[in-house]
């Protein structure tokens, strides 16, 4: 598999979804889509402003620069965190590329 780009848009998985839970955001699978439920995942502020900025529509640039402009954060470490959790995500099948 290649490693995530800016350039690729990416989409949330629908047998996963996200809630926030007692002050955390979590990505929870759900049962009964041919998930597994081995896991709970737990994002901080900016991974949950990534992920509910995976519409299938935006590109990696700019969800980043929404980031960018949400929080006090640089573009450069903004980028390398989308792509980390990009990659993390996509390891789970929690996103994919269109």
């Amino acid at each position: 598999m290649t490693p995530p780009g800016l350039s690729d848009v990416f989409v949330r998985s629908d047998r996963i979804v996200g809630r926030r839970i007692a002050g955390e955001y979590v990505l929870v699978p759900l049962i009964g889509r041919g998930t597994e439920a081995d896991f709970i995942y737990t994002l901080n502020r900016v991974a949950a402003a990534i992920w509910e900025g995976l519409d299938g529509k935006a590109t990696g640039e700019e969800v980043v620069s929404q980031v960018v402009e949400q929080f006090e954060v640089d573009e450069p470490r903004a980028a390398q965190d989308y792509l980390d959790l990009m990659e993390t995500l996509e390891s789970i099948e929690a996103v994919r590329r269109l």
